[in-house]
């Protein structure tokens, strides 16, 4: 399965401890590809740092174990892809602190890729739009 992953998969899945890591890991081991947007790196990086205190040169080390799995695509937002999220962000009438859902929204559709997530408001924005989402 193609799979783009979200900022909360990613902060699961290193956090051995959360609530959700069991199966934010295997979302993570059982895709055939992994597509992680710039956005979904620098908001992992930004928590990572800022709200768990976690060392910088182990955050560091994550994002190059995310980036460097030879199933991994890091995808830079296109123009079209920020065109299409500001879109749905206006059509939605949502808060302006919503822009970054919008954006991994917009990239999965733009590649035609599986959404996984655990953000309650971004799966239903996703199934709104006919984005196939897990878990």
């Amino acid at each position: 399965m193609k799979l783009l992953v979200d900022t909360n998969v990613l902060v699961y899945d290193t956090v051995e401890d959360s609530e959700y890591h069991s199966e934010a890991s295997r979302i993570i081991d059982d895709a055939l590809e992994l597509y992680i947007p710039s956005i979904v790196i620098h908001e992992y990086i930004w928590i990572m740092l800022r709200y768990l205190n976690l060392d910088p040169l182990f955050t560091l080390s994550k994002v190059e174990e995310y980036l460097g799995d030879p199933r991994t695509t890091y995808l830079a937002e296109t123009i079209t892809i920020l065109r299409r999220a500001f879109k749905m962000l206006v059509e939605d009438k949502a808060g302006s602190k919503e822009i970054n859902d919008y954006i991994i929204l917009a990239t999965a559709m733009n590649y035609g890729l599986t959404l996984a997530t655990f953000d309650k408001a971004l799966r239903r924005r996703a199934v709104k739009r006919g984005v196939r989402v897990l878990p």
